[in-house]
């Protein structure tokens, strides 16, 4: 039998068993009382004799996830590595092209753009505390770049009409759903297009296709404040792609303030999570 069948390293099998003339018996947590000697004798008698001398050596606990990990884990003993490409742009920055930064940037302006006409109409003042007031939110559909539908809060006389729920509500409108009755401002779209020059718009369903869309599939949220839990669990519900927010909601936000819903994985769904695009 090997090695690695007689004294399996179960946590760290991210490691190679061998370094030149080294080789990884065991973790020292596996020895308890024993002796090392006497824990090869015990496993693995055959070798009892074979090795020279026993050393005690740090080695890393966790399998390195990009390459800037792994440059670093190698120096201490060799290890297996498969650069995760979607994990090194993260870490590089390099996620997003600039052109697609700009296109994010510019949807975000639109939700301030929002929230600057809602501030307007329910006589807020756009101050730090004033912005607590406040959310607003565009959804938009990357692949022919459209926003869907833009919304905002009307916390203000329904406890449950935060931007993003009314958003979903949106966008299930467009897909013969929907409940709510959230009239958008003709003024409002116009001045959007003529200062953004966006387009507002849904792709053609395939009418051959048995299965229509499902709310926010393949869909981007811009919203200014990060969603509490039960905004974040809608857009979870919702297939929501991505979620694009700029202000922390230190008491209630779901996506990064309290706990990270996105990273939960239990959860039948997982988004995307970007802030500080502003």
């Amino acid at each position: 039998m090997t090695l690695n069948e007689k004294i399996p390293l179960k946590d760290l099998q991210h490691l190679k068993r061998v370094k030149r003339q080294n080789i990884i018996l065991c973790p020292i947590s596996s020895l308890n009382s024993e002796t090392i000697q006497e824990y090869i004798e015990k496993n693995v008698g055959e070798l009892k004799d074979i090795f020279d001398y026993f050393q005690v050596l740090e080695v890393p606990f966790i399998a390195p996830r990009v390459t800037r990990q792994y440059q670093e884990t190698k120096k201490y003993w060799p290890c297996n590595f498969h650069p995760n490409h979607y994990w090194e742009k993260l870490v590089r920055d390099s996620f997003f092209s600039d052109h697609e930064l700009l296109i994010h940037k510019k949807y975000m302006e639109v939700v301030f753009e929002i929230v600057k006409w809602q501030a307007t109409c329910l006589q807020i003042k756009l101050c730090d505390a004033g912005l607590q007031d406040v959310n607003a939110s565009v959804v938009v559909d990357p692949d022919i770049n459209a926003v869907v539908t833009i919304a905002f809060d009307h916390r203000q006389t329904h406890p449950l009409q935060h931007t993003a729920m009314i958003a979903i509500d949106n966008v299930a409108r467009t897909q013969n759903g929907g409940v709510w009755d959230s009239n958008i401002s003709d003024d409002l779209m116009i001045n959007l297009k003529e200062k953004f020059g966006i387009n507002f718009g849904v792709r053609d369903s395939n009418k051959n296709s048995k299965e229509g869309p499902y709310l926010c599939t393949g869909y981007n949220m811009y919203i200014l404040r990060e969603p509490c839990h039960m905004c974040s669990m809608a857009l979870v519900h919702a297939r929501t792609k991505r979620i694009f927010f700029c202000i922390d909601n230190e008491e209630k936000g779901a996506l990064k303030s309290t706990v990270k819903l996105q990273t939960i994985s239990s959860l039948n769904h997982h988004f995307e999570v970007f802030t500080g695009f502003l």
